[in-house]
């Protein structure tokens, strides 16, 4: 589905700017990712296309499998962007790292998650091919995996009018307890209150 609604539209576009202005909170990050959704997967997939293009080039897409790739990008060990492209390396200083982002819808019972997750490229000057990283490796700076972040983000805020605000099935967390009330002691338990005291007599005339 290549079209979405105007309302949509304009959705994700003030989200876009709201992020601009800072970077996403840890919190916002988890809440993003595990965010659920209900809805006609062809428009939340278009929902999401349409998000990560107002952002980066798309190098992939396949509907039938409703997932997708970015086009990489090459970033100086500073994460400042380096204006080259994947096949020319003459101005991609050393240890640059190249950012791809996959993307995928995928379904969880009755619902949908996304899923965003980066792909590392490092090059080495005089190497004729970039080094493919670990995810997980510990030599990748922070603002690398951002890029993932942000972009969950993004797509967070532009399916939002998909999210699921409750797991169904879920019980409602307890309220406070009502206070129980004391039991009635019982007849010859020697704790009955004591008897009122009977009127004093009244003196004769």
């Amino acid at each position: 589905m290549r079209n979405i609604s105007l309302s949509v539209a304009a959705l994700i576009a003030g989200a876009l700017v709201a992020l601009a202005a800072c970077g996403p909170s840890g919190k916002q990050i988890a809440t993003a990712k595990q965010a659920r959704y209900q809805g006609d997967r062809a428009q939340l997939f278009a929902v999401i296309k349409a998000a990560v293009e107002s952002k980066y080039k798309i190098l992939k897409s396949d509907e039938a499998s409703m997932g997708l790739q970015t086009e990489g990008r090459w970033y100086n060990p500073e994460g400042q962007a380096v204006s080259a492209s994947m096949g020319d390396v003459r101005d991609v200083p050393d240890l640059s790292i190249n950012v791809s982002l996959i993307v995928e819808l995928l379904p969880e019972g009755s619902n949908h998650v996304v899923s965003v997750k980066p792909v590392f490229l490092r090059y080495h000057k005089g190497r004729p091919n970039p080094d493919v990283l670990d995810v997980k490796d510990p030599s990748i700076p922070g603002w690398a995996h951002g890029k993932g972040d942000n972009l969950q983000v993004e797509i967070y805020e532009a399916l939002k009018p998909f999210e699921v605000k409750a797991v169904p099935g879920a019980a409602p967390a307890p309220g406070p307890a009502a206070p129980v009330p004391a039991p009635a002691p019982a007849a010859g338990s020697g704790t009955e209150p004591p008897a009122a005291p009977a009127p004093a007599p009244t003196p004769a005339p």
